[in-house]
């Protein structure tokens, strides 16, 4: 039986199931202690000069990680921001435009130039477009950002050797996705990463098609790397309904409507930290990989993030669409 729904088909329908998630949390047996820390270890967060990237990036600040903060705004300030809330000074920030390809293969050379080796990456950023938007290489905007950035960002570091297999801690690999990758949609490869018209209503399950990607993605590098024997540990989260601004794009009439609902129902940024800080910082993860926690909940995601033939299409596409744009893999 497929675990897909149709909770997520519309932006209501899926405000009032992070809604019913915040109010009815189950209880869970993930719980960090103070002893549980990551001193010395880089870590790499993406997103992470505001909303929930920024409290994951204070947590595991806080938690002695050397962090890198990989954003396109908000340098120097909220790299100092984090530095003052977690009394650790080794907080850094580096450029990144997730939208353009040559921006995060600029972000790679530079993190290899500077001999930096990634113990912990957290690819958290992410957008909700007001609908439809064409980003400048032509692309689906949130499909650029929230998943085809993400592919190209990693692979590359592994490539660069900046993301180690072989070290030891097991460097882990945290992905930031949704519970509304639940979607009835399958993937079109005819039209795969192509600018698709889709109106404000239908937002929610466009955002929630791009994570079903990514979470192909992310299954079919876990299959990869652990046929190659290689020691990566990959983890994928929902953080749950969280009180940010990834609705800064959405429709401008339904801003002050989503601003008090975020405020009156949905989480903080630094409670919705706790899946990511968990993956980067418990002890009982290590040589774990391949597991996805919904808030503080470990479950499958939905059917197709693991069917292999789905890995593979979407690996295979998403090469190709990296090569037509002048960006071999």
């Amino acid at each position: 039986m497929s675990n897909n729904n149709k909770q997520f088909d519309s932006t209501f329908k899926a405000t009032l199931t992070g809604i019913k998630d915040v109010l009815f949390p189950k209880k869970t047996d993930k719980i960090l202690s103070d002893q549980d820390r990551i001193d010395g270890q880089t870590v790499l967060v993406t997103g992470s000069n505001t909303g929930l990237g920024f409290a994951i990036a204070t947590k595991l600040a806080k938690r002695g990680g050397n962090v890198i903060m990989a954003v396109r705004s908000g340098i120097p300030e909220k790299g100092q921001e984090i530095q003052q809330l977690s009394g650790n000074k080794n907080v850094r920030m580096e450029f990144v435009e997730l939208s353009k390809l040559q921006s995060i293969q600029d972000l790679v050379l530079r993190l290899k130039k500077q001999n930096v080796t990634i113990d912990i990456l957290v690819c958290n950023a992410g957008m909700v477009s007001a609908g439809s938007k064409e980003a400048a290489n032509g692309l689906d905007l949130m499909f650029s950002v929230n998943y085809l950035s993400t592919f190209y960002f990693v692979n590359l570091l592994l490539q660069h050797q900046i993301i180690k297999p072989k070290n030891t801690p097991r460097p882990r690999l945290i992905f930031v996705s949704s519970e509304s990758h639940r979607v009835d949609l399958s993937i079109d490869y005819n039209t795969f990463g192509q600018p698709i018209p889709y109106s404000a209503a239908k937002v929610v399950k466009f955002y929630g098609y791009y994570k079903l990607i990514l979470n192909m993605f992310i299954v079919e590098l876990h299959r990869r790397y652990a046929n190659e024997g290689s020691d990566l540990s990959i983890f994928t989260l929902c953080p749950g309904a969280v009180h940010s601004d990834i609705s800064r794009n959405s429709p401008t009439v339904l801003k002050p409507i989503l601003w008090l609902v975020f405020k009156a129902f949905f989480q903080t940024p630094i409670k919705a930290s706790r899946p990511a800080v968990y993956f980067a910082c418990s002890p009982k993860m290590e040589g774990q990989s391949n597991l996805y926690l919904h808030m503080m909940q470990e479950k499958l995601m939905a059917d197709p993030s693991y069917v292999e033939e789905n890995g593979k299409q979407v690996w295979e596409a998403s090469e190709k669409l990296l090569k037509e744009l002048g960006f071999d893999l």
